[in-house]
């Protein structure tokens, strides 16, 4: 009989890092990678999403159309995490949180851990960024491998000199003082309209490449991260409401501190949902230039999100702070006709983790020394394999003031069916246990002393975390931030008194 450790085993085990599919002899000749900040699955009408005040519109009709149609959906995508930087570093290194070692700000991406861009460089790929929001700022590394990366964020802070915090000579006014001028900065950095400045940078990039150019394009697109405040042609999943809400300071308020109305509630959706319908026009675009062109069908396309958004599921707006599905379930979508089943669903639990290992296989480069994730080539031809038993981490850590290198953690481990997470910092260490299955909304957990002593999936999180650990990132280094980036993260709101702003 196995023991209950070798059962547990199954859950831990790593995916070989070797190609998942067979080489074809044909390669995308382009690879586009869409992230939308902060886009939850459940509200993409591909993934069967209708709204409460507008049921009769989609929110995606241009990824519904053009991508979900002519390819595949994963109904079971989640992110390492619950906010930007540490799960753009998964997607495009292929490592979880705890290996790539980015996993709060203040840490740099080690030249030690290859990023997506640096392999298709190497391979001779032409290939380009376009970001917006401080958290992809090429500080932290992402920049590395793109022969162009783009900031097209539409507020930053260059007129806010200097450190923001106590210095020497520095008056309680005069710091009162900047915290309201950098106050007023935040709310415009997230009132920011993004998408257009991307499509047209995309654009101006994209009529420079030849027709024989191979190309990867990353695009991370930020307007559905709060505030919510679409322009008014996509404000349309309430209309007629005479209320209060405008989308503005939302993540500021939760159930217990200026908590809205039902109704209330209701209009912030539609705000989230317009926003979403004009990322998708902007997606339209973009798209729209390969298929002109006459790049879109042999262009891979890979569309998916960098992590959720809570609307008071658990008492809290917004990001940041928990590991609960609302914050880490991400929509994953996939088009290359040569390769990509047309309108097929795949129902396997999947990672951000799996992206880079999955791109480059399809186009059959190779795949780092040390990458994490696996390939979901064999997913896509109804081979899944180990990927059925595979148990994926999640984590969100606290940076303590002060101790540059002390982190206090949120855990998790994500078998598709069952979550469990650990909180370090509080309760000693108690693990929950969440079944999926029975209870979908993770209202009824189960303190896992209560399940017996010996339960494979609990042994199984605690190999987890504790394999993880043994191969944590060395090498990851904690640098003073530059004024600038500070500034930018303070004006999105990243830092601040509370470390986990």
């Amino acid at each position: 009989m196995k023991s209950l450790l070798a059962i547990a085993a199954v859950f831990l085990a790593p995916i070989p890092l070797a190609c998942g599919g067979a080489a074809t002899g044909e390669t995308p000749r382009g690879v586009l990678l869409v992230s939308v900040d902060s886009l939850r699955a459940d509200h993409v009408s591909c993934y069967g999403y209708r709204s409460g005040t507008r049921p009769d519109l989609d929110t995606t009709p241009i990824l519904d159309r053009m991508v979900a149609a002519r390819g595949a959906r994963f109904t079971c995508a989640v992110s390492t995490t619950s906010w930007t930087l540490p799960s753009h570093m998964s997607m495009l290194t292929g490592l979880p949180n705890e290996l790539h070692g980015v996993r709060e700000i203040g840490f740099r991406l080690p030249r030690s851990k290859k990023l997506l861009a640096e392999v298709f460089q190497d391979a001779g790929w032409r290939t380009a960024g376009f970001w917006s929001g401080p958290n992809l700022d090429p500080w932290f590394g992402f920049g590395r491998g793109f022969e162009r990366y783009v900031d097209c964020s539409t507020s930053r802070a260059d007129d806010a000199n200097g450190t923001f915090g106590a210095k020497d000579g520095m008056s309680k006014a005069k710091i009162q003082a900047m915290r309201d001028r950098l106050s007023v900065l935040h709310d415009g950095s997230h009132r920011g309209i993004t998408g257009p400045q991307i499509v047209e940078r995309f654009d101006e990039w994209f009529d420079e490449l030849g027709d024989d150019d191979r190309f990867f394009a990353f695009v991370h697109m930020w307007d559905v991260h709060y505030d919510y405040t679409p322009p008014e042609e996509f404000d349309l999943f309430y209309p007629g409401y005479r209320g209060p809400e405008n989308g503005i300071g939302v993540q500021d308020r939760s159930a217990q501190r200026d908590p809205p109305t039902a109704d209330g509630l209701a209009r912030i959706l539609s705000l989230y949902d317009g926003e979403i319908r004009f990322t998708d026009h902007n997606l339209g675009l973009i798209l729209g230039a390969l298929e002109e062109r006459g790049r879109l069908d042999d262009t891979l396309v890979v569309f998916t999100a960098d992590h959720g958004e809570e609307f008071l599921e658990h008492m809290l707006f917004g990001h940041g702070d928990t590991l609960y599905e609302e914050a880490v379930r991400i929509p994953l979508l996939m088009r290359w006709p040569a390769g990509v089943p047309e309108q097929a669903t795949i129902d396997v639990q999947v990672s951000l983790v799996d992206l880079a290992p999955t791109i480059l296989d399809f186009c059959e480069l190779p795949i780092p020394s040390g990458v994490w994730g696996t390939s979901l080539r064999g997913a896509l031809a109804g081979e899944p394999g180990d990927l059925e038993s595979r148990a994926l981490p999640l984590e969100r850590s606290y940076l303590q003031p002060g101790r540059k290198l002390r982190l206090d953690t949120i855990r998790g481990l994500h078998r598709g069916d069952h979550k469990i997470l650990r909180r370090t910092d509080s309760d000693g260490g108690q693990m929950y246990f969440y079944d999926l299955s029975q209870d979908p909304r993770e209202e009824d957990p189960i303190l896992t002393g209560n399940l017996e002593k010996r339960d494979a999936r609990v042994l199984a999180a605690r190999e987890l975390w504790g394999h993880l650990d043994l191969r944590a990132a060395k090498d990851v280094a904690f640098d003073e931030i530059p004024d600038e980036l500070r500034d930018n993260l303070k004006d999105a709101g990243y830092l601040g008194d509370d470390p986990r702003d």
